[in-house]
């Protein structure tokens, strides 16, 4: 009975370990897929232009700041914000934007960094829209699932979706539901 105790515990520490192997594996290789998706810089030529150069200054920081929300990297977050708050500080009837980006950079956890980044994406939206495109396209991404199942939109870069809302959990999560061009 002894042997078969020892036996049942073996096997099942087996298992356990087997299992873990697999979760850990699974989610390297989702962090491999974002850390490959959050590398890759818009090539300066694709990079839409608006009517208003102080937007188009500002983009680049809100590419990066939504990479670095995929890739859950809450330091990136941070210095990716506080680019895109100075930035911000040169648009023309950007003041709830700045105050946007800065709560944002104030906040403490991923989940209230992605929350603000909600806001932040209409905001800039907002902007775009009354600025006119320039050349180029925006695509306007929505996430049905972000903010507590109220929908968040974001600006994707490329028609590909790289969930800003939940990194690896659901990277593919949302569709393109508007292009400005």
């Amino acid at each position: 009975m002894t042997h078969f105790k020892i036996g049942s515990i073996a096997l099942a520490a087996t298992l356990f370990f087997a299992a873990c192997q697999s979760k850990n594996k699974q989610q390297e290789t989702a962090k491999q897929q974002v850390d490959t998706a959050a590398s890759q810089p818009i090539a300066s030529s694709n990079i839409p232009k608006t009517n208003d150069e102080a937007i188009n200054a500002l983009y680049p920081h809100y590419v990066s700041l939504q990479k670095a929300l995929v890739a859950a990297d809450e330091t990136e977050v941070k210095e990716a914000a506080l680019l895109v708050e100075e930035a911000s500080k040169q648009v023309n009837g950007a003041s709830s934007l700045q105050a946007t980006a800065t709560a944002l950079l104030m906040a403490p956890t991923l989940e209230e960094q992605r929350a603000a980044f909600a806001h932040l994406s209409d905001e800039l939206i907002s902007l775009i829209k009354a600025a006119g495109v320039q050349n180029g396209e925006f695509y306007l991404a929505h996430c049905p699932m972000a903010a507590n199942d109220q929908g968040a939109n974001w600006i994707s870069p490329t028609k590909s979706i790289q969930n800003p809302y939940f990194g690896n959990k659901m990277l593919t999560c949302g569709s393109i539901t508007e292009t400005l061009k």
